[in-house]
């Protein structure tokens, strides 16, 4: 019996726990490069929940040196279109729509210079 209780909460704390992000975007392998044809998949598949988190051709740059500060990859990610990304279920949709992995971020600031755009505050 206090074996099924401590599963029970375990379960319930784990949905409870998951992450919740601003951006996210298919990647094409662990701690790997962004997958674009794997987040343009899925975002065409699911374009009611996705939207793109900039206009084309721009896209989020990653200094490499600030990596706790805005995405940990450059490139083009996507948002919800109502409220935030949960992590787990935008990587189980990158494994159905042929990513290995993906990566996620927040960003309460940004500016933009050409086509790069730059997260200043996470």
């Amino acid at each position: 019996m206090r074996f099924e209780y401590i599963s029970v909460v375990l379960a319930l704390c784990g949905t409870s726990l998951a992450r919740h992000h601003q951006y996210c975007a298919c990647q094409s392998g662990d701690d790997d490069s962004i997958n674009i044809d794997a987040t343009t998949q899925l975002q065409n598949n699911h374009p009611h929940d996705y939207v793109w988190a900039q206009k084309s051709p721009a896209y989020w740059y990653s200094s490499g040196e600030h990596r706790a500060l805005g995405p940990h990859f450059t490139g083009i990610y996507l948002k919800a279109a109502n409220g935030d990304i949960d992590g787990e279920t935008f990587y189980d949709l990158c494994h159905q729509n042929g990513g290995a992995d993906s990566t996620c971020f927040d960003c309460s600031k940004s500016h933009q210079v050409g086509d790069i755009i730059y997260c200043d505050a996470s």
